[in-house]
């Protein structure tokens, strides 16, 4: 069947099946879509709520703040004139709403109360708002949970309010205590100052939320407009003290407010518990509610209650099955009219993925000149123009693998050569050099001290011992000696590398850091030659820092395309490679070295010892910050047959 009839065909069944599912899924989508958008109602109910709740304590902090500068008030508190403060802190009282005002001295002591001016001179210093502006703050505000003894001190009527019993709720978690013994008070505190700017008291002002409805039904008035569905307030409002409703609209069966029921275990884990918002349907009282909690946090930043809003689920519901019944028909339409269109989009989309399929077919066979001509100012203009975009990245791509796997090859002909002449050249030399270097011993010994010829027979010896250590390195990078590989601990051979090299660490004022993976498994290789590679990158990294520095060694586990290797890095914050060298770090001889710093086979080497133990090595640098030399060794998977033996034993 060709690709047009297939495309048809499939259109057709497509049409015929989605008769059944498009109400159902788009049912499902569109009730998402409005429980989305619900939510985000709720949210942005709960963020007029935080404003309505923040403007209320602003409003009592800029109150106290305005009577702290009125005129003659920093003279009446400095000159303790009660006869003037007290009719003029009890009108502020009333206009604010507050049920708590006092004034205090500059260490904290009361000097008059509204409501009880009989009850002065005890210290309220230890209030957390009051100390604020008592250190030096104008003005201090926020959220408090104060004992309902404090509370009794400033009116009995207060405490009484406060001690809300507490009510059986169902889905609430259990909780021991019948009745509240503390209140929530949103307060301020406000510097008093004379004209010099010298503190000279301070006023401290509160609103006790428990069994104090007005900010809970401004938010429902403003925010809900007091809207009803089947005789049941649509929106509602609360201030909880920890779990406890204290000020409410949620009304209870019988009319009443719902103050002293408590919110449900799981709105309590989240909330309370771990500081998160709660968006989403929660049982509140008797009734599932669209709700939003978000704690209300004291001056210490704990979490000392909620802020809930919500919306009476069941009007969701009904405006859910309305526009359901609405969707249903339209949808049932739009199938109708895609079983029109279903043949002539087959035809339009068939020829020109013919066409790409067949296009593709060139490409595969490295043809990547191949171009498609663009016919058309739509999405499948658009693909063509992408496929020819992408058969041009793939012919440039090509064309720098190629170049890559050159010089590749190039580089790795040339360490092969250079690893044969150096087996040749150190197997040649080295005997010769033992012979000069024994017969410089022995003339050195019968040399007269302090003579000319015990000093060039000492320059003989050292440039001897140099010419043999270059032979040794020669020796090492034409790999003559087979790895003698074994079980062992990549941490206890890159140690006893640091320890070689520490005290050559410490003559260049280099600070070493270890940050070995404590819990990487042993690994098969050559202790000895890893080690060498080791010592090899350290002291490279010390010779980068002639002026000190920072040395990091460190190593971890690394999975890779299903791979696990054990990599370890060394790290310096020396002067870096320079561009122009990187791409021959590795080369034989190939030194930035001072003379006698080096024989530039070290990073040769190593190179090798590596690709021996089938691992893998690089260099990242840059230059005047540092080098990082990485290697990985893999890791040999479990053998199961050896689950109950010892590795370290060698059985």
């Amino acid at each position: 069947m060709r690709l047009g009839h297939r495309i048809a065909l499939g259109m057709l069944l497509v049409v015929a099946i989605s008769g059944g599912l498009s109400t159902f899924v788009g049912g499902f989508l569109l009730w998402q879509s409005l429980r989305h958008e619900a939510d985000q109602r709720v949210q942005q109910d709960l963020n007029a709520a935080h404003e309505f709740y923040a403007h209320r304590v602003n409003s009592i902090a800029d109150a106290l703040r305005y009577t702290a500068i009125g005129e003659r008030f920093a003279e009446a508190v400095g000159q303790r004139d009660i006869g003037y403060l007290s009719p003029r802190l009890d009108k502020v009282r009333g206009n604010a709403s507050l049920d708590v005002l006092l004034a205090t001295d500059p260490t904290g002591h009361v000097i008059l109360r509204a409501q009880r001016p009989d009850l002065a001179g005890d210290s309220y210093a230890d209030d957390p708002l009051l100390s604020r502006v008592l250190r030096g703050s104008d003005v201090a505000s926020g959220t408090q949970i104060l004992p309902i003894s404090g509370l009794a001190k400033e009116n009995p009527a207060l405490a009484k309010r406060a001690g809300i019993r507490i009510l059986p709720t169902s889905k609430a978690s259990p909780k021991t205590l019948d009745q509240l013994d503390s209140g929530m008070v949103i307060c301020a505190a406000a510097a008093v100052r004379d004209p010099s700017g010298a503190l000279v008291g301070a006023l401290w002002g509160g609103t006790l939320l428990n069994g104090n409805y007005d900010l809970v039904d401004q938010i429902r008035d403003t925010v809900f407009r007091d809207e009803r569905y089947q005789g049941k307030l649509v929106g509602t409002a609360t201030v909880f003290q920890d779990d406890v409703r204290v000020s409410t609209n949620v009304l209870r069966e019988d009319g009443s407010r719902a103050v002293g029921t408590r919110v449900s275990a799981e709105v309590y884990d989240a909330v309370l518990r771990n500081g998160r918002t709660w968006l989403g349907p929660a049982w509140v009282v008797d009734d599932w509610y669209l709700s939003a909690y978000s704690p209300i946090r004291d001056v210490g930043g704990d979490a000392a209650g909620m802020l809930y809003v919500g919306v009476l689920q069941r009007r969701f519901n009904s405006v859910i099955l309305r526009t359901f019944a609405v969707f249903a028909a339209v949808a049932l339409s739009g199938v109708l009219a895609a079983g029109i269109v279903a043949w002539a989009l087959a035809k339009g989309i068939a020829r020109p993925v013919s066409g790409l399929a067949q296009a593709s077919e060139v490409i595969a066979q490295g043809e990547f000149s191949h171009a498609l001509p663009v016919e058309r100012d739509d999405e499948i203009g658009s693909l063509t123009r992408s496929f020819n975009t992408m058969a041009e990245s793939l012919k440039e791509r090509d064309a720098l693998l190629k170049e890559r796997t050159r010089q590749q090859l190039t580089r790795s002909e040339r360490l092969a050569a250079a690893g044969r002449l150096a087996a040749g050249v150190a197997h040649e030399i080295n005997n010769p050099l033992t012979g000069v270097l024994t017969f410089a011993h022995m003339l050195l010994r019968d040399a007269p001290e302090g003579s000319q010829e015990k000093e060039d027979l000492e320059v003989i010896i050292e440039a001897t011992i140099r010419c043999k250590d270059i032979v040794k390195g020669l020796l090492s990078f034409s790999r003559q000696n087979e790895p003698q590989k074994t079980l062992a601990d990549l941490g206890d051979v890159l140690r006893k590398a640091l320890t070689l090299t520490r005290n050559q660490a410490h003559l260049s004022q280099v600070d070493t850091r270890e940050e070995l993976d404590p819990n990487l498994p042993q690994l098969v290789m050559d202790p000895n030659q890893i080690r060498e590679v080791a010592v090899n990158m350290i002291v490279n990294a010390i010779d980068a820092m002639p002026d000190g520095g920072t040395l990091t060694l460190c190593t971890r586990h690394v999975t890779e395309d299903g791979a696990q290797w054990a990599e370890f890095e060394v790290s310096d914050t020396g002067c870096g490679i320079a561009p122009e060298n990187r791409d021959h770090i590795f080369d034989p001889f190939f030194t930035t070295k001072h003379e006698g710093k080096g024989t530039g086979l070290g990073l040769a080497v190593s190179y090798g010892i590596v690709m021996e133990h089938d691992g893998q090595m690089k260099v990242s640098s840059e230059l005047g910050q540092g080098t990082t030399v990485t290697v990985r060794l893999p890791i040999a998977p479990e053998d199961p047959r050896h689950d109950d033996e010892d590795p370290r034993s060698g059985h």
